[in-house]
């Protein structure tokens, strides 16, 4: 029997279809709560033709993300499409609450090597840096994945409303069925 890890997904891993693009053992738990960390957006990604998000220790704000049961076996797959190997994204250990359990979970998670400096939600929105920007396809896929793990709406709402620099990834539009979901 394979002994299993929970992960905490907050940016294109809210989304069932991408996740399992590289990691099939994944079963959703639920929506999760982080507190005391913000969403942010930084690393230029190629492949997503933009900045990709990650997790910045915040006090008085919180990320909502999808709570996913991963079989060990798929470690080192996650490892890979976060990009540890490259030093992009580091491993961290986050207690997650799970409203559905009415429990905290202690949950994998992954943030970015080099941090975002500044408050991405105190940035008025015309003023968010591109190299802040997520692709809009990247936007979308996190929307869509919000929507579909049951995150509460006033947090999907806030995503919607995140500046995006309009570019579209084709390979992710048509893989992550995206052409026909709009943020609006």
């Amino acid at each position: 029997m394979a002994t299993k890890f929970y992960y905490f997904g907050f940016g294109s891993n809210l989304l069932a279809k991408r996740l399992h693009l590289q990691n099939p053992t994944a079963v959703r738990v639920g929506a999760g709560k982080l507190e005391n960390y913000s969403l942010d957006f930084y690393f230029p990604s190629k492949r997503w033709m933009g900045a990709a998000a990650t997790i910045v220790p915040t006090k008085n704000d919180h990320v909502w993300g999808a709570i996913w049961e991963i079989d060990s076996c798929d470690l080192e797959h996650l490892d890979n499409q976060e990009g540890v190997h490259e030093g992009i994204y580091t491993p961290v250990s986050v207690q997650v609450y799970c409203p559905s359990l009415n429990n905290s979970i202690d949950c994998r998670a992954y943030h970015l090597c080099k941090q975002p400096q500044g408050h991405l939600k105190s940035m008025p929105t015309e003023k968010v840096p591109e190299e802040r920007q997520p692709s809009l396809t990247y936007l979308k896929t996190l929307v869509k994945g919000a929507e579909e793990t049951g995150i509460p709406l006033d947090y999907v709402q806030w995503l919607r409303s995140i500046r995006h620099n309009s570019k579209i990834a084709e390979y992710f539009e048509k893989e992550l069925e995206l052409e026909n979901f709009h943020l609006q």
